[in-house]
């Protein structure tokens, strides 16, 4: 009977212990988190040709070539983020991506690929892509 009373005791302790909520996520993690949201905005605005919004979120050399393949009548694509680099002054985000675009003319096109997007570390920009460009359209 004194076991199951320790017993009993240690685990209404344990369960005490336990239920803190005050975890505070590292300041790594939440630059992580902000990539991989701005990723997503990135392919939300290219399946959308929301050119205003890539033109905001990619450096302009990049922005031209982006924004001049949006003739395109619906794309799909699935960017997953696999690790990230953290520098002084930039992120790394190394992905898997694949894609497919519709055209006018009923031709359909599918690609994937893997591509470092580098992102500045302060306004999360895309400043280059290297490897495969998720957001060209193969040939």
């Amino acid at each position: 009977m004194r076991l199951i009373s320790i017993l009993f005791i240690l685990l209404i302790l344990v369960s005490f212990g336990c239920g803190k909520d005050n975890v505070k996520p590292s300041e790594d993690s939440l630059m992580a988190t902000a990539a991989f949201k701005s990723i997503d905005v990135l392919e939300e605005a290219y399946e959308g040709k929301d050119s205003m919004t890539l033109q905001s979120r990619i450096a302009p050399h990049i922005a031209r070539e982006i924004l001049k393949d949006l003739y395109f009548d619906g794309a799909e694509l699935d960017l997953r983020p696999r690790m990230v680099k953290i520098q002084e002054t930039d992120l790394i985000v190394n992905i898997n991506w694949k894609g497919s675009w519709q055209f006018p003319d009923e031709t359909r096109l599918e690609n994937r690929g893997v591509a470092d997007l580098i992102l500045d570390r302060e306004t999360m920009r895309l400043l280059e892509i290297k490897g495969d460009n998720p957001f060209s359209i193969p040939s």
